[in-house]
């Protein structure tokens, strides 16, 4: 049975290898209740290059969420 922690280190396998090559955001809110993201862009060993935005809330009651995306 895969588990949460097995699910996100499959989502992260494609990463390894790559290199961090910019910082990234998601852009200014469109209201007052919206929040504004931020993660860091991997460029892969083939040259294309993934978005890393972290979603996880400051907290710090768990280990967090993120999103990646970005073709490969």
């Amino acid at each position: 049975m895969q588990t949460n922690t097995d699910f996100y280190l499959n989502q992260l396998k494609r990463l390894v290898g790559g290199k961090i090559t910019a910082l990234a955001r998601t852009g200014p809110p469109q209201d007052d209740f919206d929040q504004e993201f931020f993660g860091i862009v991997i460029t892969l060993q083939n040259g294309k290059e993934l978005t890393l935005t972290f979603l996880a809330d400051d907290e710090g009651n768990g280990p967090g969420s993120f999103e990646i995306f970005g073709k490969e």
